[in-house]
């Protein structure tokens, strides 16, 4: 085995560790409202606030940690706007580190899959944004999973970057919205759930839409 191929196996090993390391551990169970409003006030007055925040933010992407405590942190502390600016950043820097970490890990994985393997680099190599960017729109697949899996897949650093950065603003601004108006008490919890499912049906619609029409259409007869 090489040293490239023992360092790989050996980084993947510590993450591995680590995340079930924090999801067996009391760290994953202090995640509590009230926790995070403790973290909102400590955070609010510090002018490096933001800094402390967008790296807390980066390596709870690296570890799996939900990004939806981290986004409506933000919304707390910074309201909908620097908060949604704030998160963007955060889980954005995340989302790359995980990518590359994916990439090292995951390097050269799909050749050994044989003919299914070479399908996924195929459809990567086509239409790597598109198939990120529709994944990104799907409620209810963990952020850290296709962060992972898109840099083991090869998609292009490019790619990744804006299907990323385009789809997950949505949802982060939103997210960081809700937050700030249910700490205002202009927003009852079953509005801010209203509002989440909806954005979450309208980007399923406006990603999905344009290909089912793409395809009904070469499914027409001339």
């Amino acid at each position: 085995m090489s040293r490239r191929m023992l360092l790989r196996v050996a980084v993947l090993l510590v993450l591995v560790a680590v995340i079930v390391g924090i999801y067996l551990s009391p760290v994953r169970e202090s995640l509590t409202r009230e926790n995070v409003r403790v973290f909102v006030e400590d955070l609010r007055g510090l002018w490096y606030g933001p800094i402390v925040f967008i790296l807390a933010f980066t390596v709870a992407c690296i570890f799996a940690l939900p990004a939806s405590v981290f986004v409506l942190a933000a919304g707390l502390i910074w309201g909908w706007q620097l908060g949604g600016v704030y998160a963007m950043v955060g889980g954005l820097a995340g989302a790359l580190a995980s990518f590359y970490l994916g990439r090292f890990i995951g390097e050269g994985i799909l050749h050994k899959f044989g003919r299914v393997g070479q399908m996924v680099i195929r459809q990567v190599d086509h239409a790597g944004f598109r198939s990120l960017f529709v994944l990104r729109s799907v409620p209810g697949i963990p952020f850290a999973v296709l962060n992972y899996g898109a840099g083991a897949a090869g998609v292009r650093a490019r790619d990744f970057f804006f299907a990323t950065l385009i789809g997950m603003a949505p949802s982060m601004f939103v997210f960081a919205y809700c937050a700030d108006a249910l700490f205002n008490g202009s927003m009852s919890e079953g509005d801010a759930l209203t509002r989440l499912v909806g954005v979450c049906l309208l980007m399923l619609t406006v990603t999905l839409l344009p290909v089912a029409l793409k395809r009904l259409a070469r499914s027409t007869p001339p």
